[in-house]
């Protein structure tokens, strides 16, 4: 049954990645030329509008049915957290050098004229 599971998961990551690679970058181009906003600054934006999305709608789902559901506020909060300590943790495992961070990124300030 972990095989099953296993195969699953990494069938649902091969199809993900292909989807965002055939259709999410692409209109992410497009979004960020038609907006006049630099690629990384719409890539962070709606990444993370992307990523909380899920969350978003199944917690109000959870909350508008009858009687209450168990999802609520708190699983956007525990979702919240997760994204920032886990995946932020990975993109500091990936880097192939030392990240050196501001409290500024620079494609912010460059995007508001500094």
């Amino acid at each position: 049954m972990a095989f099953l599971n296993a195969l699953g998961l990494f069938y649902m990551f091969l199809a993900l990645a292909i989807v965002c690679d055939e259709f999410f970058m692409p209109s992410l181009d497009v979004l960020s030329e038609r907006l006049s906003i630099p690629p990384d600054v719409a890539g962070a934006t709606f990444m993370a509008a992307g990523g909380s999305a899920p969350e978003f709608f199944t917690a109000m789902a959870g909350m508008l049915q009858r009687p209450p559901g168990d999802v609520g506020i708190f699983a956007i909060m525990g979702s919240a957290v997760f994204n920032v300590l886990f995946v932020i943790g990975m993109c500091g495992i990936a880097a192939p050098d030392a990240l050196y961070l501001t409290w500024w990124g620079t494609s912010v300030c460059h995007f508001i004229g500094f």
